[in-house]
């Protein structure tokens, strides 16, 4: 979960740099002091020489020892924006996001380096968004204090008329913490009411020797929208060696990332 919501987060990252800077005139100087001391330089590479960010595009956002509050980033962001359609009823955007060795640091937590590439496509409209994450790639730091890699998707859609949400996840990921490699799945999407942990749903990991792990909205914890279901199979023989039948899901992921669209916290890279 935490892998995918790393995912999620920078894609949204990327789909906010489109929207702040999409057809806005870039006139001011490239090159941005921080609050805390560094500085944010910002790059567009212009095919049609309007100064704006327009399809085909690429705006590069570059962090050195930028500090904001209690962070302090260094490293670049590239958003190549392949398509871009608006129409009465919302928009549609197609874009590349690359994140290239940024260094986050912030006070008291161990920094985190993260490369990343993933090709995002976000829809919306009055009453709908929906965000696809294809073939992600982390190939260092996808979370804090873990190494290895990841390709991960995601498939994340709020209906803002029904007031509900579906969150489906799949990829693989080697983790030095587990000192191997894992595929996980959402052979059950997880769902919900928007602004609240999931009511259905479940992820399924499974490692070598058919060694598994699931999380899921079953048992007691399918009657608490506030806990989920663990179970760890470590030998493959289909019996539970270790489970926590009510696990808070405070504990696996934020609530916000269930709130509406807007209200979604992104990853913390500070911007002008």
């Amino acid at each position: 979960m935490g892998v995918a919501g790393s995912a999620y987060g920078y894609a949204r990252l990327g789909v906010g740099i489109v929207e702040r800077w999409l057809d806005v005139p870039i006139t001011f100087s490239p090159v941005i002091p921080c609050p805390g001391g560094g500085s944010m330089t910002i790059e567009l590479t212009d095919r049609n020489a309007d100064r704006s960010l327009d399809p085909l595009d690429t705006v590069h956002f570059h962090w050195d020892r930028c500090r904001v509050q209690d962070t302090t980033t260094t490293g670049v962001v590239r958003v190549e924006l392949r398509e871009a359609t608006r129409s009465a009823s919302g928009y549609d955007y197609l874009l590349t996001i690359t994140v290239a060795d940024l260094r986050i640091e912030r006070d008291g937590q161990p920094s985190a380096t993260v490369n990343f590439i993933a090709q995002v496509h976000y829809t919306h409209t009055g009453t709908f968004d929906r965000v696809e994450v294809s073939n992600a790639v982390f190939d260092s730091g996808q979370v804090i204090g873990d190494t290895g890699t990841a390709t991960v998707n995601v498939d994340y859609r709020l209906d803002g008329a029904a007031q509900t949400y579906q969150y489906e996840v799949h990829g693989t990921v080697s983790s030095g913490g587990l000192g191997g490699e894992v595929q996980f799945s959402t052979p059950a999407p997880f769902t919900g009411v928007i602004g609240e942990y999931p009511a259905a749903g479940r992820l399924q990991v499974l490692g070598n020797a058919n060694s598994g792990a699931r999380l899921a909205e079953e048992g007691a914890a399918a009657g608490d929208p506030a806990t989920v279901l663990v179970e760890l199979d470590t030998n493959g023989d289909g019996v539970a060696d270790a489970s926590e039948p009510r696990l808070a899901w405070a504990g696996v992921v934020s609530a916000q990332l269930f709130a509406a669209y807007p209200d979604q916290v992104t990853v913390i890279v500070p911007m002008p």
